[in-house]
């Protein structure tokens, strides 16, 4: 997926599996900059959106982590109505991405693990079916 945002400032955006690239012009006294960032999709945390409006641009803020240890870093770009549906989109997608980082953190890995034996131990004593059984393990790893 490929978007460009012309004004308010000059943005591209490139999204694939793996990465969202963000490149922007920035201006410096005269000079005006290409800054290329590199966002792996793994790495975002958050995001937050403001819609524009009739007397102001749309805003669009992601956070990412580059590693567990590293600062939270945001990198934000306005856009305005016309950009709006492309914007949308990428947005859905985003929020897909993050839900899903979100979803499987260290500790909860260990639960599930720890939630999944549980219920083996249950079928194993007869209280769940295999079929009950089946059914909660693919709705505890999210496989429906």
């Amino acid at each position: 997926m490929e978007i460009k945002v012309k004004k308010p400032s000059a943005v591209k955006l490139f999204l694939d599996e793996q990465n969202l690239v963000i490149q922007q012009t920035v201006k410096s006294g005269l000079r005006r900059n290409l800054v290329t960032t590199n966002i792996p999709r793994t790495t975002m945390i958050g995001m937050e959106m403001h819609k524009p409006t009739a007397a102001t641009n749309g805003h669009l803020q992601l956070t990412y982590k580059m590693t567990k240890e590293a600062p939270e870093q945001n990198i934000e770009f306005w856009f305005m109505a016309t950009d709006e549906p492309f914007i949308l989109t990428l947005q859905q997608i985003l929020e897909q991405q993050i839900d899903k980082n979100s979803a499987w953190g260290e500790d909860d890995f260990v639960a599930n693990g720890q939630l999944i034996m549980d219920y083996l131990a249950m079928r194993d004593q007869g209280l769940l079916t295999d079929e009950e059984f089946e059914a909660k393990k693919r709705e505890i790893l999210r496989l429906d």
